[in-house]
């Protein structure tokens, strides 16, 4: 099998390095679990994968995936968050007994559970073992969506994003992982983005509906923050929360009842963010004294 992975290499690294990459293996493997030497063949597949696709530490591409891995795994929770309130606001609306079937509602519920559990997992210092159960719980999500149809969101757009991002989650270099500030961050634009949907659904708020603006204007203005605290022109956040937005831009899709413009509208808040953090930073530099 490690022959069959080992061909995922490009085949110059494979020359120069296959044979060293095999040694490691083999030692690994004879004193490891079957379990053991399966997450390690993993892990090199994963490794030769992001190689192949230029998305290795080495890579601005793979830097910037990096960057943008925690902000969708935070998003990709408080998606998930919004999926399990409306349910609880549902169970407490209704006068029937709790009951689980297997049915995609179901699955929904689990697949939604296992993200926030993954995310919380990995924003709090286990990284890789809760972008896995992210992964698998957006792959879930993704599934029930098809089967269920219009009863959760749109049956393309909806797994699309959930697929999108899980492969943005997954290709994060493993020698990258972010660091507890960054996890804080992201953390927080969940919970920013997470709870007032939550109170909206719980009739806590003074409004009658939610178009998904919310989450993505958290998005941005996260975006906008790191870009004014570390003086930046904007540029890489920017592409970061873009990167991020897939599980909001399904949201919106679906408050929007399925209206492209209106979806337009909504997620031109991220690039909009961007624009003014240009603008900021411009104005910064012009507004420096010029050294003589």
């Amino acid at each position: 099998m490690i022959g069959l992975v080992l061909r995922l290499y490009p085949r110059r690294y494979r020359l120069e390095c296959g044979e060293e990459i095999l040694a490691v293996y083999q030692q690994t493997a004879t004193e490891a679990s079957p379990a053991g030497r399966f997450r390690e063949a993993a892990d090199i597949a994963g490794h030769a994968v992001r190689m192949r696709l230029g998305v290795s530490s080495a890579t601005a591409a793979g830097r910037l995936l990096a960057s943008a891995a925690p902000f969708a795994v935070a998003a990709a929770a408080a998606g998930c968050g919004v999926h399990l309130s409306r349910w609880y606001a549902g169970v407490v609306a209704s006068p029937a007994p709790v009951r689980f079937f297997a049915d995609a509602w179901s699955a929904l519920l689990l697949a939604s559970a296992l993200v926030v559990v993954g995310a919380v997992t990995a924003l709090t210092g286990r990284w890789r073992g809760g972008v896995v159960a992210v992964a698998v719980g957006l792959a879930g999500s993704a599934v029930a969506a098809v089967v269920s149809g219009p009863a959760f969101g749109d049956p393309i757009v909806t797994p699309a994003m959930a697929l999108l991002t899980a492969l943005v989650v997954l290709a994060c270099p493993p020698d990258l992982m972010p660091g507890p500030r960054v996890c804080a961050a992201a953390g927080a634009m969940a919970a920013a983005a997470w709870l007032p949907v939550t109170a909206l659904y719980a009739d806590v708020l003074p409004i009658s509906t939610d178009y998904g603006m919310w989450p993505l204007l958290v998005l941005a203005t996260t975006g906008l923050t790191l870009a004014w605290r570390s003086r930046s022109p904007g540029l890489t956040e920017t592409a970061v929360m873009t990167a991020a937005c897939p599980p909001f831009l399904a949201y919106a899709y679906t408050g929007a009842w399925g209206q492209p413009l209106p979806v337009l509208g909504i997620a031109a808040v991220v690039p909009l963010a961007g624009a003014l953090a240009a603008g900021v930073h411009a104005l910064r530099l012009r507004g420096r004294p010029s050294r003589r």
